[in-house]
């Protein structure tokens, strides 16, 4: 027999149930229960059950309610061997607020994974592709690492090849952040109790949390055409900027869960404004990276606000200069319909920087929709 839970909660809350108790089971046999237990951004937990049903359908009881099991519907977290439960592929519930397990810093093409409690694998999950960042780390140790190109989460925990394949799509569309596994003897939530007893219980623990980018700012000049305005000072020039003039900029951190819960735009030109900005940004995040260092340059934070769950991200696609005035288009993302995606309040944003001293900034999207003003 199987128990089932939930899955995404969240850098970002996919799933929602209520909390599994005993259950009792007809018309099915051979009965295994596989869970993943989703922490930090997320605390869904998703189980699938497996076995053979007599007559085309099963049935179960679970926390006082009759639930069926038939064939495997179509759904992306179906897997070869699985079978409904309650007319959904997955059994979904939730899980306990954990601590975090791990920290990731990038810093250039490196990455810092820092281990709080004992992690068996830590990723990296980034534009739909997968990286590996460490194996298994003790508590209070820390690595540098480069990310390796992996599939997704094959061989991560205790999950099967088909199930690792259907999360790693899954998690693939929620943008930027890190996965730690959890080894599987101390996950904080017990197995979800089942009756009669499984023939096989696997249980695989997921830590999800945004990652903390921190990117060192680049200087750029702008030639000088006579006009008035901002100045660029890099490279050892003072020259005003032409209106219309595009500029080279560089992103110096983003992520999901940035302590401004309403859309703003906030411009720093010195290292206190910046420092304010870096607040805004990382306030809901223990501990703070250390703020970067920005003479000469003016940085802009684009914060989108609270969005409802994950799949929401901005990204700057182009900035030029009016006079003492930066113009920004940015691209908003948001979640496609009918996709999964983590089902905790998220606040995406990002902050990027331009060689030169400028007064004011206005930020639009995609659409040319002024954001944050």
């Amino acid at each position: 027999m199987k128990k089932s839970a939930g899955i995404f909660s969240g850098a970002g809350a996919l799933l929602g149930a209520a909390l599994l108790s005993g259950c009792t089971m007809q018309g099915a046999g051979n009965l295994k229960v596989h869970e993943v237990l989703f922490y930090g951004s997320s605390q869904d937990r998703l189980t699938w059950v497996y076995g053979s049903l007599t007559g085309g359908k099963g049935s179960l009881s679970l926390a006082g309610q009759t639930l069926e099991l038939r064939p495997q519907i179509s759904d992306p977290l179906g897997t070869p061997g699985s079978l409904s439960v309650g007319g959904r592929a997955v059994y979904k519930s939730k899980t306990s607020s954990a601590l975090p397990r791990s920290s990731v810093v990038q810093q250039g093409m490196t990455y810092t994974v820092s281990a709080n409690q004992n992690i068996a694998a830590t990723y990296l999950v980034t534009g739909g592709a997968w990286y590996r960042l460490s194996g298994a780390l003790a508590a209070g140790s820390e690595v540098q690492a480069t990310a390796q190109p992996v599939g997704g989460l094959s061989g991560a925990g205790q999950l099967t090849a088909s199930e690792a394949s259907v999360l790693s799509s899954a998690l693939g569309t929620q943008g930027t952040f890190t996965v730690t596994v959890l080894p599987a003897d101390e996950l904080p939530d017990a197995p979800l109790a089942a009756q009669p007893a499984p023939t096989e219980t696997l249980r695989t623990g997921l830590y999800l949390q945004p990652l903390s980018v921190i990117t060192s700012t680049t200087t750029t000049t702008t030639t000088n055409t006579g006009n008035t305005g901002g100045t660029v000072t890099g490279s050892g020039s003072n020259a005003p900027v032409p209106s219309g003039t595009t500029l080279k900029f560089r992103e110096v951190a983003s992520g999901s869960n940035a302590l401004a819960s309403t859309p703003q735009v906030k411009l720093a030109s010195s290292q206190d404004d910046l420092g304010a900005l870096w607040n805004s940004a990382y306030g809901r995040q223990v501990p703070v990276p250390p703020t970067p260092i920005i003479l000469g340059q003016t940085a802009v934070g684009i914060f989108l606000g609270n969005r409802p769950t994950g799949g929401y991200g901005v990204t700057v696609q182009s900035v030029s200069a009016s006079g003492s005035a930066l113009n920004i288009t940015v691209n908003v993302r948001a979640p496609g319909p009918g996709s999964i995606t983590t089902q905790s309040i998220t606040s995406p944003w990002t902050i990027v920087a331009v060689q030169g001293q400028f007064a004011s900034v206005t930020v639009r999207d995609q659409n040319g929709q002024r954001l944050g003003q």
